[in-house]
């Protein structure tokens, strides 16, 4: 069975509680939820008024069973209230049941919905922050997954109850009420106090973790930088100094949480002592009966735990607050829009970029200006320039990764951007100088787990020279990758694998990205003998270092940013027309 299966129940109509970017992310498919609002209303209330039972069933054995000593009515008395207490206990299983499963529903529909949207998003907004900071949004789900389950809707059903338990309190002991009333004040005002701090020391942490999770991450990811350059020790002490934040960080909110309890614990017990030490005057001089004393002791005690419930819930709001600002954040990212994929034409390698501006930043000096540039099927130009003017974004570009901050990028009359997935890649291939290799099989690599059919798998693995070195492998096409260094096949077979993925589905325009960079000598010789067979068939964008690879272009562009040019070119961030391959010197 399946989570959708099994959360199907729960995962129907909309959730009017939420807040409204949440409502608009959940009321999209495929995933929406609802909290069972009138079940868990009705099972509160149920709960709250069987939870009268013991009080007044406590008032009339002291005061009038036992004086008249009427055993009968005694026993069918206590036979009622146990039936009471049975079925207050049985509510009490199903709500919790209730709550349970509104918040697993909840944190399904939610993470599915934020993982959709990061998916969907534009890539630059996206790679500004670490990936810290995204995977701690994610975590923030989890965190609101209680407030906005139900138990805050339970404890604001329970609160109105302190009133009417307060208003027996009152009619069967008078003035001792203020007890319950002054120890109710004071906890509320220490509780407002004690949830500011709070506030502060879960900032604090968020912060602490978040700079230690990007740290590991970038260790983690430049490993093998770190051990080339013996940067070992340094990087341990940056770890310590990260670490000793984040401990600091937790013991602070550990102290201010067991602050928390002890105050609920502490307020449960003056509640009962404070109301004994002042009863039993009372009732010593005839004030009030036995009976109505341990009754209002009874009630005092009922008094206490929904307002327990409630320094709960305040306490858990600052970190609700916290996780609710987090993951806004997420379903603020811009999300690329798609066209129609019936108003999209056919696949024919034609490239325009019509006055292309980009930065990465609206504060950034731009990147690339006024960059014009036409292709039509068969081209095959190389661009070249300086490290940092762009080459590489100019193929995200392309590739409909990056959104442009002005101007367009047309494949085939549509913007690069309005592609959907599926659609850009039969239209766009780009091959970048380290490819990815996701957790999966061999097979699933290179046929993008099912998207590209097995004839063009098999097609590409041939051009590509590769079925022999993968055969050769003791599971074949069914070898388990990582994605890390553990994988069982040799670097330059895992490039090939990548370049296989974006190759299978037979697109028109190729974006080479210095993808020979990580090719040992058999895998750069069949890249080699694919884009010369290309040549001519498909629009070729190549990116390159090797002369040899260059060389396959018949037009060669210089990508300038700041220098002048040998031609007196004026300076800007402009792709350059400058002469034919042959006659330009590198």
């Amino acid at each position: 069975m399946t989570v959708d299966r099994k959360l199907n129940p729960l995962i129907k109509g909309g959730y009017t509680f939420l807040p409204k970017f949440l409502e608009e992310a959940i009321q999209h498919p495929p995933v929406s939820f609802r909290v069972p609002k009138m079940q868990l209303a009705i099972s509160s209330l149920a709960i709250n008024i069987l939870s009268l039972a013991l009080p007044i069933l406590t008032l009339q054995v002291y005061d009038r069973l036992l004086v008249s000593e009427n055993i009968g009515t005694l026993r069918v008395l206590v036979s009622g209230v146990v039936i009471v207490i049975l079925l207050e206990m049985i509510m009490r299983l199903g709500r919790s049941y209730i709550i349970g499963w509104a918040g697993a529903a909840y944190e399904h529909a939610v993470s599915c919905n934020a993982m959709r949207h990061i998916l969907s998003a534009e890539l630059a907004p996206l790679e500004s922050e670490g990936v810290g900071a995204h995977l701690q949004r994610m975590n923030s789900i989890g965190k609101m997954r209680e407030f906005l389950s139900g138990q805050a809707l339970v404890t604001l059903i329970d609160l109105p109850f302190v009133l009417i338990f307060l208003g027996l309190v009152f009619y069967l002991a008078g003035w001792l009420v203020l007890v319950p009333l002054v120890l109710l004040a004071l906890f509320v005002m220490v509780a407002v106090l004690l949830g500011r701090t709070l506030e502060r020391a879960l900032k604090k942490h968020d912060n602490a973790d978040q700079n230690r999770v990007n740290f590991i991450i970038e260790a983690l990811e430049g490993v093998h930088s770190l051990k080339s350059l013996a940067l070992e020790p340094f990087f341990q002490r940056r770890f310590e100094v990260y670490q000793n934040h984040a401990s600091a960080a937790s013991l602070d909110l550990g102290r201010i949480n067991a602050l928390a309890v002890m105050l609920g614990t502490l307020f449960s017990q003056t509640m009962m002592i404070g109301v004994v030490v002042f009863g039993a005057p009372m009732a010593m001089d005839g004030s009030i009966t036995l009976g109505t004393m341990i009754a209002v002791v009874i009630l005092s005690a009922r008094i206490t735990q929904p307002v327990q419930k409630a320094l709960g819930l305040w306490t858990r709001y600052q970190n609700f607050r916290l996780a609710r600002v987090d993951i806004s954040k997420t379903f603020a990212l811009p999300v690329l829009e798609r066209s129609d994929p019936k108003q999209l034409g056919e696949s024919n390698g034609l490239v325009e970029l019509v006055n292309l501006n980009f930065s990465y930043s609206s504060d950034a000096e731009p990147l690339l200006q006024d960059v014009g540039l036409t292709l039509k099927r068969g081209d095959v130009i190389s661009i070249s320039g300086d490290r940092g003017t762009g080459k590489t974004t100019l193929l995200k570009l392309l590739a409909g990764l990056y959104t442009p901050t002005s101007g367009e990028v047309l494949i085939d009359g549509v913007a690069a951007t309005r592609y959907p997935a599926r659609e850009l890649v039969r239209h766009v291939g780009y091959l970048p100088m380290d490819g990815m290799i996701f957790r999966g099989t061999i097979w699933e690599n290179i046929s993008a787990f099912g998207e590209s059919s097995a004839e063009n798998v098999s097609e590409i693995v041939q051009l590509l020279g590769m079925d022999a070195a993968i055969r050769h492998l003791p599971d074949g096409y069914d070898t388990r990758l990582e994605g890390g260094n553990s994988d069982a096949v040799p670097p330059g077979l895992r490039q090939r694998i990548a370049l296989a993925r974006a190759l299978a589905p037979k697109p028109r325009v190729i974006l080479f990205d210095n993808a020979d960079r990580a090719l040992d000598k058999e895998g750069y010789n069949s890249v080699y003998r694919l884009l010369a067979r290309l040549n001519g068939k498909a629009t070729l964008v190549i990116v390159s270092d090797d002369l040899n690879i260059t060389r396959l272009a018949n037009k060669h562009y210089v990508l300038v940013t700041g220098s002048q040019m040998e031609s007196s070119m004026p300076i800007n961030d402009s792709l350059h027309d400058i002469v034919p391959y042959q006659e330009q010197r590198l």
